[in-house]
C-alpha cells in the first residue's frame, strides 16, 4: 500500500510540474510514505536483527556432552590411535577407571545392569578436573551441570550417596573448589566396587575389551615390523646364494686345481 503510494506521488510529481498545487501535494505525499517506510525499516530491524532477515545465523551445533560443550581436551570420542590398554583386575577399580577406554566399557556394563549413573557421574567429574583450576567459569558450569544431572534430589541420574555428602555439595559457596566432589566419588567407587566390580570380569564387555587390546597391540606390533628396513646386507649372504661367489668358484678352483696338481703328480 505503502509503496504504491509512493510511486503514485512519484509519477504526479514528474509528469503534473506545470501545476503548482499538485505539486505540494504530491511532494508531501512523497514525505509521508517515505518517513513512514524508514520507520516501518529501523522497528523491524529493531526487533529482529538485520543478520537474521538475510540469513546469516549459524545453524546451533549438537554435542554429546558438556565437556565437549565447554572445549574440554579429548572429551567426547575415543581416538582410533589412543593405545590398547593393559588391563589387571587386580589392581584398584579407581585407577582402572583413570583409563578412558575401560571407563566406556565399565560404562556400558553398569548400563546394562541400570545401574549406569555412578560411573557417568565419576566420568564427568573426571572431566571437570581436566579443566584448570584458575578457569572458574568453565569450571562453575561444568559443576552445576554435575549437581543438575546427579546430585538434586529428583535429577535424571541421580546417584545414590549418603544426606550429608549430597548437602555439602548443595550448600557450598565455591562451585569452582577442585575438591568439591572428591568425597562423593569416594563413596560410589565403594558401591560400584560391591555391586558391578565382581560382575564386570566374567561379563561379555571385559572379553570384548580384551579382545580389542590384543588386536590393537597385534596391530601395533605389525606397524612397528612393517616399519623395520629389512633389506638384506651383503655380508649376510652365504656362498651358495651369492652370484659373484658362484662366479668366481671355478676361476679360484681352477687355480687350485693348477696349485694342486704338482703336489697331486708327486704323490702319484
Amino acid at each position: 500500500m505503502l509503496p504504491g503510494l509512493w510511486v503514485l506521488a512519484y509519477i504526479l510529481n514528474e509528469i503534473h510540474d506545470d501545476v503548482a498545487w499538485l505539486q505540494v501535494c504530491s511532494r508531501f505525499l512523497l514525505l509521508v510514505t517515505a518517513s513512514i517506510l524508514i520507520l516501518v525499516f529501523f522497528s523491524i530491524s529493531s526487533s529482529e536483527p538485520l543478520l537474521s532477515q538475510i540469513s546469516l545465523r549459524r545453524e546451533p551445533r549438537d554435542f554429546e556432552t558438556m565437556g565437549e560443550a565447554l572445549g574440554i581436551p579429548d572429551s567426547g570420542v575415543l581416538s582410533q590411535r589412543e593405545p590398547a590398554p593393559v588391563i589387571d583386575p587386580n589392581k584398584p577399580l579407581d585407577q582402572l577407571l583413570l583409563n578412558k577406554k575401560f571407563r566406556q566399557s565399565f560404562m556400558a556394563f553398569a548400563d546394562s545392569c541400570l545401574a549406569g549413573e555412578s560411573v557417568h557421574f565419576y566420568d564427568e567429574v573426571h572431566e571437570l578436573g581436566k579443566i584448570p583450576a584458575d578457569d572458574h567459569v568453565r569450571r562453575i558450569y561444568m559443576a552445576r551441570h554435575i549437581i543438575g544431572k546427579y546430585i538434586v534430589a529428583g535429577a535424571s541420574m541421580e546417584v545414590n550417596i549418603s544426606h550429608r555428602i549430597r548437602q555439602e555439595i548443595l550448600t557450598t559457596a565455591n562451585l569452582a573448589h577442585p575438591d568439591l566432589f572428591n568425597n562423593a566419588v569416594n563413596e560410589l567407587i565403594q558401591l560400584m566396587k560391591t555391586n558391578l566390580g565382581r560382575d564386570y570380569w566374567s561379563s561379555m564387555f571385559f572379553i570384548k575389551l580384551k579382545e580389542e587390546a590384543n588386536m590393537r597391540s597385534a596391530s601395533h606390533e605389525l606397524e612397528q615390523m612393517t616399519g623395520w628396513n629389512f633389506s638384506p646386507r651383503l655380508s649376510s649372504v652365504n656362498c651358495h646364494d651369492d652370484p659373484f661367489q658362484q662366479e668366481q668358484f671355478p676361476k679360484t678352483s681352477g687355480h687350485n686345481s693348477h696349485d694342486s696338481d704338482p703336489s697331486s703328480a708327486k704323490n702319484c
